[in-house]
């Protein structure tokens, strides 16, 4: 393969040079565009593989290279790289953005414009043969035109309606990558992709995800869950293919494996932290099960929410966790039977923070770490570590504050014996308002009448 072939599309020449001096390393062919009049005449017998654009939020006119790459013209298949400054210039970017297009903005170019432009330029590997893509999408237009282009490129194809069919599928067969929409019945994208990520058997199996521009929190939250990649709809054919070709590819595979062995470490890790917490609540017959309860109360809040059981799972490792701070409190201060003074308070109202910490090592469970951090925030602000008021306490670390004050009032200490149920509440009433949130306490109180959520049954 000969020199890429890149034009650059700007107005300012010591804009252009800034650009060539950092692509230097490529080793590329360029072609600088400075008037828009007839340029067209020389793309056409250029034949770029990749052009990079100015856009200008301030002159609006002055963006009229984006035309040369809208819809239907010539050159709407070649990626593009849109460079602007500031928040105007991005939208402008956004609307123009399909799937080819990458926006950067011209601050970071240093940093992101080089290797941007390798990943763009650099060649796919070609498919292992007869390598199993399983389609996922309830559109049967969208199913067969992926069958019939995957199948011409060399790819086995399987298809399947939503998640559910997807499972029923995946007990019997293992494709090499799984190709989902988002929005489905019975079963959507996003719970296909948690429960695969939950389930060993299909962790290394590479996860894409068809999905809209504007739907980036859901982006979010399936990277989480371990996709590998997102198409964006409507996708360009060329790039799903590149796409495609690219997880298909050893390096990427290797990356796979690489990634699920860091994933098994971070389990072994948080199931030495959990163990080191039980071992911490044994030293001290009084609290012994007291984030375990907390856990429990956490759980049944979260479910009665509406939570998803991913989100009651999350509830369950952050309410056995939300103390693991204390791991860095002194014994004479954690153990104290009396009262604290003023030092020994300062001490003990670390814990917050040396726990965030610790969970900060553990990415897997990062979205944790406000219940960690901000369970002894009060609603009246005069909580710690941050003195955080009202809604600006996580909703989570809220809840977390109720049962936490709840096993604290139900639980035996050596200075007085733990209360019954009933004057447990009539105390969690009072401080509504100051120290909890109303909202969180209204939602306690709705499950606190069941006996099981009584956790010591007094």
């Amino acid at each position: 393969m000969g020199k890429p072939h890149i034009v650059i599309m700007m107005d300012s020449q010591p804009q252009r040079e800034v650009v060539k001096k950092i692509l230097v390393p490529v080793n590329a062919d360029f072609l600088e565009l400075s008037d828009r009049k007839n340029c067209a005449a020389a793309l056409g017998s250029y034949r770029p593989d990749l052009i990079i654009a100015k856009i200008t939020a301030a002159s609006p006119d002055k963006n009229n290279w984006c035309e040369l790459i809208k819809p239907d013209s010539p050159l709407e298949n070649l990626p593009v790289i849109l460079m602007g400054h500031g928040e105007e210039a991005e939208d402008i970017a956004r609307k123009t953005a399909r799937g080819g297009v990458v926006y950067i903005d011209t601050g970071k170019a240093k940093d992101k414009l080089i290797q941007v432009v390798r990943d763009i330029l650099e060649e796919p590997a070609p498919p292992k043969t007869g390598s199993l893509i399983l389609v996922v999408d309830d559109s049967s237009s969208i199913r067969m035109l992926l069958k019939d282009e995957l199948s011409g490129a060399g790819y086995r194809v399987l298809l399947a309606e939503n998640g559910r069919q997807a499972i029923d599928i995946l007990r019997n067969t293992q494709p090499d990558i799984i190709l989902s929409d988002v929005y489905m019945p019975e079963m959507n994208g996003i719970e296909l992709c948690r429960t695969l990520h939950g389930d060993p058997r299909y962790t290394g199996i590479p996860f894409v995800v068809m999905s809209t521009e504007n739907d980036a929190e859901n982006m979010k939250q399936m990277m989480q869950f371990g996709a590998a990649a997102f198409i964006i709809k409507p996708f360009n054919l060329e790039q799903l293919m590149m796409t495609l070709n690219k997880i298909c590819s050893y390096e990427f595979l290797l990356l796979i494996k690489e990634n699920e062995r860091l994933e098994g470490e971070q389990k072994l890790l948080l199931a030495g932290i959990t163990s080191l917490v039980r071992a911490l609540e044994a030293r001290d017959q009084y609290t012994r099960g007291h984030s375990e309860r907390v856990s429990d109360i956490l759980v049944k809040l979260v479910r009665h929410m509406g939570g998803s059981r991913f989100d009651v799972e999350r509830a369950r490792i952050a309410g056995q966790l939300h103390d693991i701070g204390k791991i860095g409190i002194r014994d004479d201060v954690l153990l104290k039977p009396g009262s604290l003074d003023k030092e020994e308070f300062n001490h003990i109202k670390q814990h917050p923070l040396i726990g965030s910490e610790i969970i900060q090592t553990i990415p897997s469970i990062a979205d944790i770490l406000p219940v960690v951090m901000f369970h002894h925030e009060r609603v009246d602000g005069k909580g710690y570590p941050e003195g955080r008021s009202g809604s600006d306490i996580p909703v989570w670390a809220r809840l977390t504050a109720v049962a936490d004050t709840y096993d604290a009032l139900t639980s035996d200490r050596p200075y007085r014996k733990g209360m019954a149920h009933e004057k447990a509440v009539d105390i969690i009433k009072e401080i509504t308002g100051t120290q909890l949130c109303p909202e969180s306490v209204d939602m306690f109180l709705e499950v606190a009448v069941k006996p099981d959520v009584a956790t010591q049954g007094k």
